[in-house]
């Protein structure tokens, strides 16, 4: 079995992705969940909200709205799983949120060399992870460092 293991340099379980400000009420925030032995891989929750007062309509340029992205943390380089990146339906598809209105999904991690179709796959290493929104308005993001093995 592989051991996946996760070290966060930020503080607390969660990581905000932005700093608000007026003119951009999304905020995007990458939470690991916590890690438990025996278990085969660290899961991450990506979550897109709603800080501002008023609704907020955004357009996707595909079926993906909010994907993870992977940095190799000694060298700075992006990395691409193991077997490629995402497969998104080539559809525009929209979410509107109230103020206060959240949506999440839900991506583990996994190190190996052969990908898997329940998981994203990483060869064993240092890496920091960051959520894109895909609408063309929002798409602010800071990396959260994580290692696996």
């Amino acid at each position: 079995a592989l051991f996946v293991g996760i070290s966060l340099l930020a503080a607390g379980c969660g990581a905000s992705l932005i700093s608000p400000s007026p003119q951009t009420p999304i905020r995007v925030t990458v939470q690991p969940a916590p890690t438990f032995a025996g278990i085969d891989g660290v899961l991450f929750t990506l979550r897109v909200e709603n800080i501002g007062t008023t609704a907020v309509d955004l357009t996707f340029p595909s079926s993906c709205q909010v994907l993870p992205y992977f940095l190799d943390r000694a060298t700075g380089q992006p990395v691409t799983p193991v077997g490629g990146g995402f497969a998104c339906l080539t559809v525009i598809t929209k979410q509107g949120l109230d103020p206060g209105q959240s949506f999440a999904q839900m991506h583990t991690v996994r190190a190996g060399v052969t990908p898997r179709p329940e998981a994203i796959v990483l060869p064993p290493g240092d890496y920091s992870i960051y959520a894109r929104l895909e609408d063309s308005t929002f798409r602010l993001t800071d990396p959260v460092p994580f290692s696996v093995r």
